[in-house]
């Protein structure tokens, strides 16, 4: 699935103003996922962004927060009983 973000941000360097979010998760994506809902919201959902679009936490903190949530958002259909 793509996203097309409101505001681009610099991905290894070069401008990006789209990101593909994964429809397929690894065991060891939900085990972070599940490990950071302890931590907070905050971290549960960048755990999620994360995971779906296979930055470091440097690239997903440079986000509007609206792309980030509307990233977190499209992931959740694809989770296993979606994450809280």
């Amino acid at each position: 699935m793509n996203i097309k973000l409101k505001t681009p941000i610099k991905v290894n360097g070069k401008e990006t103003s789209e990101v593909v979010i994964k429809e397929d998760y690894s065991a060891g994506d939900m085990i972070r996922i599940q490990n950071a809902k302890g931590k907070g919201e905050g971290e549960a959902f960048a755990a999620v962004v994360i995971a779906a679009t296979g930055w470091d936490i440097t690239t997903v903190s440079q986000l509007n927060s609206k792309d980030f949530i509307r990233i977190n958002n499209a992931a959740q259909p694809f989770l296993v009983d979606g994450v809280e």
